[in-house]
């Protein structure tokens, strides 16, 4: 029976492509929100199973750090940051974890009791969520959480849109906030050269104000503004596997 339901599931995921409310959640170049993904209708309901239990061991952004490992309550667990987590289909990881949900995985049992505590399509949402988690694969962040850090830290001087026109810019006085879209670095897909410009600041790389943001943001965090940038640009990083 278990079986039966999950390719019943599997079934379902096929028919989920189309994103929801691609017209108000495309990334856009000129006016509105900046969203760096447009997830699926389930990915979006993954993203809140996700959030509510998976992050206490994988992490936030996905890298296998959440609060659960480090006094060893689980073992290591993954990074989902690797090139074959953020270009799988939601078909993909289904029959991944297909174990875990049949409760035939002994080698993982903290995820056989996580599946055990969820519906089948449930879980399955939970790992649609996991391939938008880790985009773009090309960089070692993960866009979706860097949108979370750029909102709360980065748009008062780069504003919505990254173009640099932020509420605080008006009150600069040489040196403007940089305009993302026509940044050198993220055309170069210099990925090193704006980490290093997040982390060590303005004055000490291109002259500019920006503080140093190496001294409150984890690696791992600047990694996600990294990526999060990179989806200012058309055509720098992949599209979204799910988004055909």
């Amino acid at each position: 029976m278990r079986k039966l339901v999950l390719l019943t599931v599997a079934a379902t995921l096929t028919g989920c492509s189309t994103p929801a409310d691609s017209s108000s959640d495309a990334a856009t170049l000129s006016g509105g929100e900046h969203v760096p993904v447009v997830l699926t209708t389930m990915q979006e309901e993954g993203r809140v199973i996700y959030q509510t239990m998976c992050w206490t061991c994988h992490g936030p952004a996905g890298r296998g750090d959440g609060p659960a490992v480090q006094p060893r309550v689980v073992e290591v667990v993954p990074s989902f940051h690797t090139e074959d987590y953020a270009n799988s289909s939601a078909e993909s990881l289904l029959e991944r974890f297909a174990a875990s949900m049949e409760g035939a995985d002994p080698d993982h049992p903290h995820m056989q009791h996580v599946a055990s505590l969820l519906k089948p399509e449930r879980f399955a949402q939970a790992l649609s969520f996991v391939a938008a988690i880790s985009y773009p694969p090309e960089i070692p962040g993960s866009a979706f959480a860097g949108k979370v850090i750029y909102e709360a830290r980065c748009t008062g001087c780069h504003g919505p849109t990254g173009r640099g026109d932020g509420p605080a810019s008006a009150a600069l006085t040489d040196v403007r906030p940089q305009d993302f879209l026509s940044d050198t670095l993220l055309a170069a897909r210099n990925w090193d050269g704006v980490f290093t410009r997040i982390r060590e600041g303005g004055q000490s790389v291109h002259g500019s104000s920006m503080p140093p943001w190496g001294i409150l943001l984890s690696e791992g965090e600047i990694w996600d503004l990294v990526a999060y940038l990179a989806t200012f640009q058309p055509g720098l990083v992949s599209t979204p596997p799910w988004a055909d």
